[in-house]
């Protein structure tokens, strides 16, 4: 798979695992491998495991814990494709100037605020225990100047083809603008939110998908605002 235009995301299946290429990344940008392994790690929720063979080798691009300029290679071993879209957000979100964030706000029809905390501790208890999903949503504010509507079409794209869970993007209130005013729609034009239906696999269903791939949505919204 490819995308991106300014940077551009490559991730090729290898024997035991993935290849990824980014290209267009600046020289002399500090990354760390604390900063891969705090994004890996939001892959993970309570019954929610990753391979834990998974070895990642930098086969060029970064040296001493700083970007050289050429394209960034990583060698993903028992790694997958989402994980490896994870690492190349990880890149595109040092370059640019604002915090880019997803979130989970609903599991399970739960608003995910912390008065529920309990509340979605024990719905996903429940799916665990019945091996069953529930569908979730993810929300991304951005500064409220930002112009979306170069990216609409190729966000929307990667996220449909890599996470085919995905049952809707909403970029500001969707539906809901018909009935906003010029005031209510310039505060919230900026906000997307992804909706995930359940889990469909046979076995081993993720309980949530918005709790471990929120990451992947503002991996994919990171590269392609660059």
């Amino acid at each position: 798979m490819k995308f991106g235009k300014n940077m551009t995301v490559e991730i090729v299946k290898i024997e035991n695992g993935v290849k990824l290429r980014v290209g267009g990344v600046k020289k002399g940008i500090s990354i760390t491998p604390t900063d891969f392994g705090m994004d890996l790690h939001r892959r993970k929720m309570e019954g929610v495991t990753v391979d834990p063979r998974e070895e990642i080798d930098v086969v060029q691009g970064i040296k001493d814990e700083m970007t050289t300029g050429e394209d960034v290679i990583f060698e993903y071993l028992h790694g997958d494709e989402l994980s490896a879209v994870v690492l190349a957000g990880t890149i595109a979100k040092k370059h640019i100037p604002y915090e880019l964030k997803a979130l989970a706000v609903e599991i399970g029809g739960i608003s995910a605020v912390e008065q529920n905390k309990e509340y979605i501790t024990i719905a996903i208890q429940k799916m665990l225990g019945t091996n069953d999903s529930i569908g979730g949503a993810v929300e991304c504010i951005l500064p409220y100047n930002l112009d979306l509507n170069p990216i609409k079409g190729e966000f929307s794209w990667i996220i449909h083809n890599l996470m085919k869970e995905v049952s809707a993007i909403e970029f500001g209130n969707g539906v809901k603008d018909s009935r906003s005013n010029a005031k209510e729609y310039q505060l919230s034009k900026n906000k997307i939110l992804v909706t995930f239906g359940p889990h469909m696999k046979d076995m081993n269903k993720i309980p949530c998908l918005a709790g471990v791939r929120d990451v992947i949505v503002d991996s994919i919204l990171a590269v392609v605002l660059l």
